[in-house]
């Protein structure tokens, strides 16, 4: 039985909602990826995790925030707000390789491809709702922090920058377009290395930082 109040720690210290809501999420994306959206229910959902369904609509008011925190929490575990308070004392270009590799690293994890894979198995209706509340929680979340980043660059004088949300979106494409992205969507052999990766990351990167240098006056 769950303590209600919230100051009750378990473990090492997480509060019990959080420890619970994180176990809910875990759950549920794993469901999703397996099953698909329309065979995961709350319902099958509080089964797996032997919780009544009044519980798990406490936290959540339908599947479809469920699933948009499932796509959040993903994203947030390679690439968050916090990540761009780390690249103090780097240089621009340090920051970027590293970003390019997480961004990398987010879209060709096994949990990004298979919720990939899911969303365009499903049904017309289905797909349309829940592809919004996927670009939401993840790319647009994910392009709107590196437009802030480079938004703070441009104004310090760091990079030319006069439109950080088009260039963020060329960032993103720069690594979601690549051959290693497409072949690991479509499961085509060979597996890069993550020496290739992060070697396609640099590139990619040099390439962007030339783009967006400051001119000379």
């Amino acid at each position: 039985m769950e303590d209600k109040n919230n100051s009750v720690k378990r473990g090492r210290g997480r509060p019990v909602n959080e420890a619970r809501r994180e176990e809910i999420i875990a759950t549920a994306g794993h469901l999703f990826c397996e099953l698909g959206l329309h065979a995961t229910t709350m319902e099958r959902i509080a089964k797996e995790l032997q919780i009544s369904k009044l519980t798990l609509y406490s936290r959540f008011a339908d599947k479809a925030e469920l699933f948009s925190a499932v796509i959040k929490t993903h994203c947030q575990s390679q690439i968050s707000a916090e990540t761009f308070g780390d690249f103090a004392g780097q240089t621009v270009a340090e920051s970027f390789y590293q970003l390019a590799f997480a961004l990398m690293g987010l879209l060709t994890s096994d949990g990004a491809m298979k919720m990939e894979r899911m969303l365009m198995g499903t049904d017309f209706k289905e797909k349309k709702a829940l592809s919004q509340l996927y670009y939401e929680a993840g790319p647009e979340r994910v392009k709107s922090l590196v437009a802030d980043y480079l938004g703070k660059l441009h104004a310090e004088q760091k990079l030319h920058v006069p439109n950080p949300a088009l260039s963020a979106n060329l960032f993103a494409a720069m690594i979601k377009g690549s051959d290693i992205c497409l072949r690991a969507l479509m499961e085509i052999p060979p597996d890069f290395s993550e020496q290739e990766k992060w070697q396609y990351c640099q590139t990619a990167v040099d390439s962007f930082m030339a783009a967006h240098a400051l001119t000379e006056t």
